[in-house]
């Protein structure tokens, strides 16, 4: 396992802006060189990494024109190519569509946006719906919604036919840590929340669970559904649902179409089978002494050679301030 250092690079901010809440890189295809913010002022900033910042004034500026207010200052939005405003309160999730074209968000003030970068970054719709902060947002296909909130639901949206949710999915105990959405072929979503538990869901047949409840929500109905195709729990016990953090997922490098990998407070990764049994597959410690904040897969080369695997693994991010990244074992027989 290797531990990573990072050169830092020339800061996006001044003195005067406000915490950055949520990040997100766009498809590197068709939006690269480019970086998406959100901020505890309720703020969306789109950046540009092809050239150092310029935002600043010259020294000729006058003693006056130095005096402005810090609400002047982050309505300019120093260096950012746009500045996108709407939310009321701060940004807690931010994520670009693969196309580039469209930008997901969500915040405190419990509502997602959807934003149309084609058109310099207007809101298009305004998806309400949850009882606290949303805390993951992604797509599935074009037009469906997925986000986990606070509130301890997940809710499918479709935004061409309600704002509000067609389906409100009711399993977890705690607060939504993370989604994994496949692609529009990929009819299972995954989710983990901070109660340890981690459910596989099949969109195909939502439609024919049971509605336990309906949810009014501003006149209209969500199916509510409290059942998912699987379950299992990331410490591996079932008597042991509850944790005292969050639980984040990424994809199986040498599975990625059947097997999930899951991490918690416990600082150790575990893959699971997300199709038939969810049967723990393989486990291993990242040896972090504190809280895990981030969980990437690694991949170094492609798909076109099926042999080898040793150059791909796992990064992982900790509040104990390190960043390691563990290899994955080769395959057997080699």
């Amino acid at each position: 396992m290797r531990q990573l250092k990072f050169s830092s690079f020339a800061p996006f901010q001044s003195s005067f802006f406000p915490g950055v809440t949520a990040i997100d890189v766009p498809s590197q295809i068709y939006r690269p060189d480019s970086l998406v913010t959100g901020g505890a002022d309720g703020l969306i900033k789109l950046w540009s990494l092809r050239s150092p910042t310029t935002g600043r004034r010259p020294n000729t500026t006058t003693i006056t024109q130095e005096q402005d207010t810090a609400s002047q200052q982050r309505g300019r939005g120093g260096d950012a190519l746009s500045v996108l405003s709407g939310h009321n309160g701060r940004i807690t999730f931010v994520k670009t569509a693969w196309h580039g074209d469209r930008l997901l968000s969500g915040g405190a003030d419990k509502d997602l946006r959807i934003w149309d970068l084609a058109s310099g970054g207007k809101c298009s719709h305004v998806l309400s719906g949850h009882s606290s902060w949303v805390t993951q947002i992604d797509s599935w296909g074009s037009n469906t919604i997925v986000s986990g909130s606070a509130d301890r639901t997940l809710s499918l949206w479709d935004p061409r036919v309600s704002p509000t949710p067609l389906f409100v999915l009711r399993y977890h105990k705690a607060p939504i840590t993370d989604i994994l959405v496949g692609s529009r072929t990929d009819p299972l979503m995954v989710s983990a929340a901070a109660d340890g538990t981690i459910a596989t869901w099949d969109f195909r047949l939502l439609s024919q669970s049971p509605d336990e409840s309906k949810v009014s929500l501003q006149g209209r109905k969500s199916k509510s559904i409290r059942e998912p195709k699987l379950s299992v729990v990331h410490s591996g016990e079932p008597t042991k649902r509850l944790t005292a953090g969050q639980v984040l997922l990424c994809r199986s490098i040498l599975n990625p179409d059947t097997s999930v990998l899951s991490i918690g407070p416990d600082a150790v990764v575990r893959e699971w089978d997300k199709i038939g049994t969810g049967k723990l597959e393989n486990e291993m410690t990242t040896n972090h002494c504190d809280a895990i904040s981030g969980f990437l897969p690694c991949r170094t080369g492609t798909l076109h050679d099926q042999t080898d695997y040793r150059s791909d693994g796992i990064i992982t991010s900790s509040f104990d301030g390190t960043v390691r990244m563990r290899r994955l074992e080769s395959k057997q027989g080699e």
